[in-house]
């Protein structure tokens, strides 16, 4: 049985003119060979499969080629270009740096420099992997490097240029190999592909192109386990099976179920993925690349070509990129790059990423104020929640009519829309974004959009107020402080008069009453009743009703020993003297 090469090995570029990118190296170094200005140390930086070795073997073979060498296009038939490709030229010595690192592996280079070329011109020595010397073989080879013999060219490359030491890399060129980007990831697959007879359709070169995360040598090997898995012919399916990848169905089904506000679809698409075998990050990682597919249509108006699978079906990307809207487009390519940081930190990849979803599709289940931003923005915009299934839903108490619905007329009766019943009012965990989204709801057609939130309903009532209260101060806790909004934790409406509002507090909140006296508090929650309920009201303090009885005989104002005695107990504090 033949031993067969890999196709990164087999397909390395043998000159300059081969090479896909890095089109700054190739000139520059194109420019010495012509004008006799070689210099005598180069270092080559860039991440891994970027095609550093493979550039320092072609400058060595177009230096030492014997057909009419040096020259810009060596023949790779003479003996010194077939002995440099094979890696046994003995004027061309590739060293590993990270298994021969130590002083006496640099002495015995050093040495060994001190010799001509033995077949060719130069010598070349490529030093992979330069960062991983130790400082001691660095200060050994320091007067080598600055100092060489005639014709010696030094090639350091290395992944992490910040770990050689500065006195070697300023005596050396420096050049910085480039990413290659998706297009010349695709050129190269296409280029072997054809060499090879292998038939692959371009939306997999793409997927292959994608997954290869910017190095050659991946997306070749990639191509490589392709062809052992499915034969000469690799269809998109297979390609998707070997990558773990989602497809273009499953990416375009949970856009549309975020721009629809569809929880339950995307925790169903996320259980999908799971149950597949695939990896939930890298499902986060493929969508994303399908959110900036429909970023860059979005906005340039143009569809990007072999950018990912989902860029074969242009129509359905038009229509989606223009359905979910810039700013949902944005919030959630942000929630899937957190989750992704989350996921590196350690945290499980599939609650992040349907967490990530969920925060997407649904604002409201975000209790930041940056939730209650988005479900602002979607009220702005027309955006309705999507009403829970009947069978998660606790049966409804029967609703009670407001106190002043029977002093009202018949006119008035069908005039005004209905008043929300008491399931519409907001859980303790809720937004006030959602009362203003029923009330919304509930403006009659042709009605003006700038009006108050509750402008179409009945006037606001004392009973209407007890309704909303946890909805006001869940607005106070969003629009001041979660301090401010403590302090009137256990108050309640007590008296509606006209625009003049009492609050109550308990007998036990003096301390906190006496933190909401002041004329800034008093404003915010003045602020905070009028964005949810459209009324500005004038706002007074008073006891609960049902504690006024057992505060009566106490003073108004507390004893400084009980006032001391309170405050340690409630902050478990120390009285220092």
């Amino acid at each position: 049985m033949s031993e067969s090469t890999s196709l990164y090995r087999s397909h390395r570029p043998h000159s300059f003119d081969q090479v896909v990118g890095q089109q700054h190296v190739v000139r520059t170094l194109s420019n010495a060979i012509t004008q006799d200005k070689v210099h005598h140390a180069y270092l080559f930086v860039g991440s891994r499969g970027t095609g550093k070795t493979s550039m320092a073997k072609i400058l060595a073979a177009s230096l030492n080629c014997e057909n009419g060498g040096p020259t810009l296009t060596p023949c790779g038939t003479c003996e010194s270009c077939r002995s440099i490709a094979a890696g046994n030229s003995v004027d061309v010595i590739e060293m590993d740096a990270a298994s021969n690192r130590s002083v006496d592996d640099i002495r015995e280079l050093r040495d060994r420099v001190a010799f001509a070329p033995t077949a060719g011109r130069w010598k070349v020595y490529i030093l992979d992997e330069a960062h991983m010397l130790t400082k001691e073989a660095w200060n050994a080879f320091l007067k080598t490097l600055e100092e060489p013999p005639p014709n010696t060219v030094f090639i350091l490359a290395t992944t992490e240029a910040h770990k050689v030491m500065p006195t070697i890399a300023d005596r050396c060129q420096r050049f910085d190999f480039q990413r290659p980007s998706i297009e010349q990831l695709s050129e190269v697959l296409t280029r072997v592909s054809a060499a090879e007879g292998i038939s692959i359709d371009p939306p997999a070169i793409a997927m292959v192109s994608r997954s290869a995360s910017g190095s050659f040598r991946d997306a070749l090997g990639t191509l490589d386990q392709l062809v052992s898995y499915s034969g000469n012919e690799i269809p998109l399916d297979d390609v998707l099976e070997v990558l773990g990848a989602a497809d273009a169905d499953l990416l375009f089904g949970v856009v549309d179920k975020v721009t629809e506000g569809d929880p339950a679809g995307v925790l169903n698409a996320v259980e999908q993925v799971v149950r597949s075998g695939r990896d939930p990050a890298r499902f986060a990682r493929d969508l994303l690349g399908h959110l900036r597919v429909l970023l860059v249509t979005q906005t340039t108006g143009r569809i990007p070509e072999a950018f990912a699978v989902t860029a074969s079906d242009p129509e359905r990307l038009a229509r989606q990129a223009q359905a979910i809207g810039p700013a949902n487009l944005i919030r959630t390519i942000d929630e899937l790059s957190a989750a992704l940081g989350l996921i590196r930190e350690g945290d499980e990849a599939r609650l992040a990423v349907e967490v990530a979803l969920l925060k997407a599709a649904r604002p409201d289940f975000d209790p930041s104020s940056d939730g209650l931003a988005r479900r602002l923005e979607r009220l702005e915009q027309g955006v309705q929640p999507p009403t829970p299934a009947p069978a998660s839903r606790p049966a409804p108490p029967p609703a009670s009519p407001p106190s002043t619905a029977s002093q009202q007329s018949p006119e008035a009766e069908t005039a005004s829309p209905p008043v929300p019943t008491v399931e519409e009012v907001p859980s303790p965990t809720d937004e006030p974004a959602v009362l203003i989204e029923s009330a919304e709801a509930a403006r009659p057609e042709g009605s003006p959009g700038g009006s108050s939130p509750l402008e179409s309903s009945p006037p606001l009532d004392l009973d209407r107020l007890e309704q909303v209260w946890t909805a006001i101060l869940d607005s106070l806790a969003a629009s001041a402080s979660g301090m401010v909004a403590s302090y009137f934790d256990g108050t309640a409406p007590v008296t509606l008069d006209g625009a003049n509002l009492t609050i109550g507090f308990p007998a036990d909140a003096a301390f906190n009453r006496r933190n909401a006296e002041r004329t800034e508090c008093r404003q915010q929650l003045a602020e905070a009743v009028l964005a949810v309920t459209g009324e500005r009201l004038k706002i007074e303090y008073d006891s609960l009703e049902s504690d006024r009885q057992a505060t009566e005989p106490e003073s108004e104002v507390m004893p400084e020993e009980d006032f001391v005695a309170r405050v340690k107990s409630e902050f478990n504090a120390e009285e220092v003297i």
